[in-house]
């Protein structure tokens, strides 16, 4: 399948290409400042959603939203708040979405878990 960042790659199109057909809207695709990087930022009705994409090609270190563990949503909660105040967004909702999809046997599987910090 390649290389750890070519799985991570064909990852992020595949969420953003499921939650496009769930009628998201994005908004920022690897958005990068001096803090990090946050995957996707899209628009799900009146939430800002700030979604965080694991991939794996196995569960062998676990599957992949056990990587979004308190200190990687600390984080990503840093990179947000980074992201409202340069864009100057206030009085918005916001969520936190983390997007697990694992490869295997030439198929993948999506699960969306929303909301889940």
């Amino acid at each position: 399948m390649g290389s750890a960042r070519s799985v991570g790659l064909r990852g992020e199109e595949l969420a953003l290409s499921f939650l496009s057909r769930l009628g998201y809207h994005l908004l920022e695709k690897n958005y990068r400042c001096r803090l990090g990087e946050i995957d996707l930022i899209m628009k799900d009705g009146q939430n800002l959603v700030f979604i965080e994409v694991k991939t794996r090609r196995s569960d062998s270190y676990g599957a992949p939203q056990e990587a979004v563990g308190p200190l990687k949503q600390a984080k990503i909660r840093k990179l947000a708040r980074y992201y409202l105040m340069t864009k100057g967004i206030r009085e918005q909702q916001v969520r936190f979405d983390v997007v697990a999809i694992r490869f295997g046997g030439g198929k993948y599987h999506i699960e969306h878990l929303k909301g889940v910090f």
